[in-house]
């Protein structure tokens, strides 16, 4: 039995990092493309891509799987997603600190109230918090229940990384106040959409989807006559 689900694991491992593979290499060609160049920092975009793409998988797979029976089958997936995700975002953070230590290591708690340290350090720990507990031990120790609710947590995090994205990229433009980025981008189409752009749009998506779910379950909930 013990060797089946071992065997089981091995092969969702397998299938999972060729997943994650294939993200990975999207996401070179495309900070490449949008770059001109691959610079270091580029190469912490792609992970910061991969990591966005495949937590994104891991919390949509949830809320899919939800709406479509079909998909019941790949929602064994989310562990694994979502944990090759997060070591890509992992990655992705220790490069930012390699890159920019004056502000990322040697100036962390000097900026640490900015938007871009606090809300990136809030999710992180809480995606840290949740690998931790992506185990059948931790489910057991704490109980299923509250252990879902945990992983749940999962979504703040990623609305606190939108918030983050769109906090970093703000400025003042006349009386309105827009991404500078974005609003390039929207004047002129023609160009490939900023990264930041595109991961704000897949965790908003996901985060969307799973309102979606909520609300159908509060829509669904059967009305209790007053006796």
């Amino acid at each position: 039995m013990q060797g089946t689900a071992s065997s089981l694991s091995k092969k969702m491992w397998g299938r999972s990092l060729a997943v994650a593979a294939g993200v990975y290499l999207f996401f070179v060609f495309y900070i490449f493309f949008y770059d001109q160049e691959f610079t270091l920092k580029s190469f912490a975009k792609t992970f910061a891509g991969t990591g966005n793409f495949l937590l994104a998988s891991s919390f949509v797979l949830s809320s899919l799987g939800y709406f479509f029976d079909f998909l019941d089958s790949k929602v064994i997936y989310r562990k694994y997603l979502g944990l090759l995700g997060y070591f890509s975002a992992l990655i992705y953070t220790i490069l930012v600190a390699y890159i920019r230590p004056e502000y990322y290591f040697f100036g962390f708690f000097e900026h640490f109230w900015s938007s871009d340290i606090l809300l990136g350090s809030t999710a992180m720990a809480i995606l840290t918090a949740m690998a931790l507990i992506s185990n059948n031990r931790a489910m057991l120790w704490i109980g299923p229940a509250r252990w879902r609710i945990f992983l749940r947590f999962g979504y703040l995090a990623f609305f606190l990384l939108v918030l983050r994205a769109i906090l970093n990229q703000y400025v003042l433009v006349g009386a309105d106040t827009v991404p500078e980025m974005w609003a390039v981008y929207l004047s002129y189409p023609d160009k490939l959409p900023p990264p930041r752009l595109l991961f704000s749009f897949v965790a908003m998506s996901v985060i969307f989807l799973r309102l979606g779910v909520e609300f159908d379950k509060w829509y669904r909930k059967p009305v209790v006559p007053l006796s």
